[in-house]
């Protein structure tokens, strides 16, 4: 290390031209990193949906899920395999380690259901294998109401007007219309017109399948040019459906059937302040910018909203992630700056000479540039975790610069007129010191690093490795452009002795006297102090996220027996009813409620805002009471 900054001392412009050229890459880089909430996790987890409406469950039970259950359980590496069968088809839950390569065990999932495709049900049209991930989350969460409209009717309203716009937004993968569908023809067969007519309904399901076609008969080439072959034979209209004809002796379609247009079956139902509810999840490309993702789609929304194409239609937006986005890194930051300006008095408390205050408190900036272009380059994104990494690393980048200072003001003390010497010995003293402390603070994130992964280390990993770069970026400054630095600089003359620093100094040597007179007392007492950090530890709270409780909450129904989806309805209803009745008691902004079959009811809470409104648990206390 002393030959680093022999070197440095000795070319000054050299090392400042590879500093400079660091920090404006890393400047360079702050702008390209992606804005994210999370990192970009996968889960491991994988489903595995095969759609069979129709069915009993025991028939899918028999049918479906044995032979995929065998073929499934013999891959390596499953911690849990679980099956669930019911009318509408068969899912599988399975469960990995965190450590293996979820991409091979998606292939080797889809190798094993090709396998066993041949003993499925012949009518077995497609089998979805899902991997799970923090980018699946959807960007933007919206929710449509009104008191003017019927929003369970509205899809080709909505599809035009809302849906299509956002999915032409750069950065834009899909918009999902949740709680409506679109419309389709529903053909309602007379039982007594179908025995009248003599009509089979095998004959009738295949004219059916085969009446509506729009298909390529290829290429005719005839002198010279080429014409495409494209029989089309869509149905358009319920008239043209109703006068297709079904048996030789002529009769139609509407002989022997009513035809209705009316929107296809849905599965969910979604209620917000007791009004339907519609659910719009705006889902974004995976290397798009989230921020300017959602400022982009907001921007859209608003111009929609104030256009009047949806008048009388209510948008709410219930998740925001680029705004959290921008929020927490706001927050983060100004902690950040704050702890930088403080760190800078308190260098100069003890200091008490400016150019080198603002010498150590330099470190700070030039790593943290250093760091981020490091960042960049190993392709890491900009989010609350590497922030955090970044901000821990904050008040400890000037540690090495402050040991290295100290101890080249010391050599300096002693030969005044040979700065140069006096700052390559003094770099020279405190090496291994130096070296020891930055390793020290590193080597406690390297099983965060390069250990076996775990639900906790796969985030930890992500605060580990900048933190660890930041140090290491600390190092490099401190041996090679403080002492550069510290050969310049005049030596303070006439400093005055902080009073208050001298008499910590007196009573930390009489109390450093004491202990090692009383060297069992001193020990007795480090064991007590030891032991008596146990009993607050059972008093302390276990969470896996900390920080103060959200004003947005949920809360998920057990439901006891099978009901209809009309019959839960009802219960959300009543449920709503008296949370909307308490509204002012609970400090109750809106109230969602989420009904489905197959994942039960749920119900979001947002309150007031903060300013205006008490705790959330207190809410909540009151609530269940």
């Amino acid at each position: 290390m002393s030959s680093l900054a022999e070197l440095s001392i000795k070319r000054p412009v050299t090392a400042i031209m590879v500093f400079i050229s660091l920090v404006v890459l890393g400047l360079v880089s702050a702008r390209l990193l992606k804005l994210e909430f999370f990192p970009e996790l996968d889960a491991p987890f994988i489903l595995v949906n095969v759609p069979y409406p129709g069915a009993s469950p025991k028939e899918v039970e028999r049918d479906i899920v044995r032979p995929l259950e065998e073929a499934l359980s013999t891959i390596s590496g499953i911690n849990r395999l679980s099956a669930v069968a019911n009318e509408n088809g068969a899912n599988f839950f399975m469960e990995f380690d965190f450590n293996k390569n979820l991409k091979i065990k998606v292939a080797e999932v889809r190798e094993k259901v090709d396998s066993v495709r041949a003993e499925l049900p012949a009518d077995v049209q497609r089998i979805l294998v899902r991997k799970f991930s923090t980018s699946d989350q959807p960007a933007l969460v919206i929710r449509l109401t009104s008191e003017e409209r019927d929003l369970s009717r509205a899809y080709d309203l909505l599809d035009r007007k809302l849906k299509r716009p956002l999915e032409r937004i750069p950065g834009v993968a899909s918009v999902r219309l949740a709680g409506v569908e679109p419309y389709e023809v529903e053909i309602a067969l007379l039982p007594e017109r179908i025995a009248s007519h003599s009509v089979d309904l095998n004959a009738l399901s295949e004219t059916l399948a085969s009446a509506n076609f729009s298909v390529s008969a290829g290429l005719i080439q005839d002198a010279g040019q080429r014409f495409r072959v494209q029989p089309v034979g869509e149905l358009k209209s319920l008239d043209e459906i109703g006068e297709l004809q079904v048996t030789a002796a002529g009769v139609r379609l509407r002989d022997i059937a009513e035809l209705r247009l009316k929107p296809q079956k849905t599965d969910a139902i979604r209620i917000m302040d007791g009004r339907y509810a519609v659910g719009v999840d705006v889902q974004r490309e995976r290397s798009a910018n989230l921020v300017e993702v959602c400022k982009a789609v907001m921007a859209e929304v608003n111009r929609i909203s104030a256009s009047g194409d949806l008048k009388g239609v209510k948008i709410l937006v219930f998740d925001n992630l680029g705004e959290d986005v921008e929020s927490s890194l706001g927050e983060l930051v100004k902690s950040g700056w704050e702890g930088a300006l403080f760190s800078l008095f308190v260098l100069y408390f003890f200091l008490r000479h400016w150019p080198s205050t603002l010498m150590v408190s330099l470190a700070v900036p030039i790593c943290l540039a250093m760091t981020l272009g490091a960042l960049w380059f190993l392709g890491f994104t900009l989010n609350v975790l590497t922030m955090m990494g970044l901000l821990l690393g904050v008040g400890m980048l000037v540690d090495n610069a402050v040991v290295v200072v100290e101890s080249i003001f010391q050599q300096r003390e002693k030969f005044p007129n040979d700065p140069v010497k006096c700052s390559i010995e003094g770099t020279r003293m405190v090496q291994l010191a130096v070296s020891t402390g930055t390793l020290s603070s590193i080597i406690v994130f390297l099983p965060s690093v390069f250990g076996s992964t775990t639900q906790v280390g796969v985030f930890l990993y992500y605060v580990a490795v900048p933190l660890t770069i930041a140090l290491l970026c600390s190092w490099l400054v401190s041996v090679s452009i403080i002492p550069m630095r510290a050969a310049r600089i005049r030596l303070p003359k006439g400093i005055r002795d902080v009073q208050i620093v001298e008499r910590w100094k007196n009573r930390y040597e009489k109390l450093l006297r004491w202990t090692l007179v009383h060297r069992w007392g001193t020990i007795g007492l480090i064991f007590l102090t030891v032991l008596s950090a146990a009993i607050p530890l059972k008093l302390v709270k276990f969470d896996f996220f900390g920080g103060p409780p959200d004003r947005k909450f949920g809360a998920n129904w057990d439901i006891e027996g099978t009901y209809t989806l009309a019959q839960m309805e009802s219960a959300a209803r009543q449920m709503e009813r008296f949370l909307l009745d308490n509204k002012k008691r609970f400090e109750i902004k809106t109230v969602y409620s989420f009904i489905s079959q197959e994942q039960g009811m749920g119900t979001r809470i947002e309150l007031i805002d903060e300013a205006q409104g008490t705790h959330v648990e207190s809410i909540t206390r009151r609530a269940a009471a």
